[in-house]
C-alpha cells in the first residue's frame, strides 16, 4: 500500500476524524456507491477509515459482501444505548463498518415516544455521541444516508463536520440538491458547523445530450454561487460499478474515478 503524505490537519497526530456525510435528499444518486469507494479509496491511500450506514436499507453491508440478516447488533443498538460502537464494527477491504438494517426503522418511534423522553433528551444528537467513542481512530468516517428528513439523516448532518451531495445530472435529481441545501441550511442555523465539500455528478452518461446539458447548466449555476462547488471529476455510469455493488466486492482499481474524486477532495498529491 502507497502511503501519501497527509495534511497538517489530518497527520499522524491527529485527535479527530473528519466526519463526512453522502447525502441528497433524492434517493438513486449514488450515495452508497460513492461511500464505498471513497472509503476504499482512501484506505488505498494509507488513511485509516470507516463508515456508518445511517439508511433503513443497509446496502453498506450489502456492498460489502456481508449478509444484513447475520448482523446480530448494529448501529440502531448503538443509538438506543444497548450496545457500543465496538460491539459492532466490522471489517472488509480495509474499512471498519457500523452497520444497519430495518430495524434502524424504530429509531424515531423509541426516541422521540413521550415515554422515552427522560432516556432520549436530545434524539438529533445520538449519533454525535456515539462517534465521539471511534472519532480519535480514524482519519476519515463516512456515513452514507437517508433520503428522507427523518431522524436518521438529522442525526448523520448534526454530527458531521462535512457534506458532499452527489447528483444524477436529471431533473429530479438536479431538484433534490436544492432540497438538500434548504436541509443543510436549517441544520446550520442549529448551531452546526457542516461544510459543503461540494456536488458531485453521478452516474453520468456523457453519450447522452440530456447529461451533458444538465451537467453544463449544473455548473453554470453554482459558478455564481463559488461557497458552493461542482467537483470536475464526474462518475460515468459503467456496468463494473454495479457488479463491484452486486458482488460485494469494491475494488479502487475497478473505480479509477473515485479514486481521483477522493484526490480533488482533499488535495492529496
Amino acid at each position: 500500500m502507497t502511503r501519501h503524505s497527509r495534511t497538517a490537519r489530518h497527520s499522524k497526530t491527529a485527535k479527530s476524524a473528519r466526519i463526512i456525510s453522502v447525502a441528497s435528499q433524492k434517493g438513486g444518486v449514488g450515495k452508497t456507491a460513492t461511500v464505498t469507494n471513497m472509503a476504499v479509496g482512501l484506505v488505498s491511500l494509507g488513511y485509516k477509515v470507516a463508515i456508518i450506514d445511517m439508511d433503513t436499507q443497509g446496502h453498506i453491508a450489502f456492498s460489502f459482501g456481508i449478509k444484513k440478516i447475520d448482523l446480530q447488533k448494529t448501529i440502531y443498538d448503538v443509538l438506543i444505548g444497548e450496545a457500543k460502537m465496538r460491539d459492532i464494527k466490522r471489517n472488509a477491504f480495509g474499512v471498519d463498518l457500523y452497520l444497519s438494517n430495518n430495524s434502524l426503522s424504530d429509531l424515531s418511534p423509541t426516541v422521540t415516544a413521550h415515554i422515552n423522553a427522560k432516556l432520549f433528551p436530545a434524539p438529533k444528537y445520538l449519533l454525535k455521541n456515539a462517534i465521539a467513542q471511534i472519532q480519535s481512530l480514524y482519519d476519515y468516517v463516512l456515513i452514507d444516508t437517508s433520503p428522507s428528513i427523518d431522524i436518521q439523516t438529522m442525526n448523520s448532518l448534526l454530527a458531521s463536520t462535512d457534506i458532499i451531495i452527489p447528483v444524477l445530472p436529471e431533473g429530479l435529481a438536479i431538484d433534490g440538491i436544492f432540497d438538500t441545501l434548504v436541509l443543510i441550511k436549517s441544520i446550520q442555523n442549529q448551531g452546526s458547523k457542516i461544510n459543503i465539500l461540494g456536488i458531485l455528478p453521478t452516474m453520468v452518461q456523457e453519450s447522452t445530450n440530456l447529461h451533458n446539458v444538465m451537467l453544463q447548466d449544473l455548473r453554470k449555476h453554482f459558478a455564481e454561487t463559488p461557497e458552493i462547488k461542482v467537483f470536475e471529476t464526474v462518475i460515468k455510469r459503467a456496468i463494473r460499478h454495479g457488479l463491484a455493488q452486486t458482488n460485494g466486492e469494491p475494488d479502487i482499481k475497478n473505480a479509477p474515478e473515485y479514486l481521483s474524486f477522493v484526490k480533488e477532495v482533499f488535495a492529496i498529491a
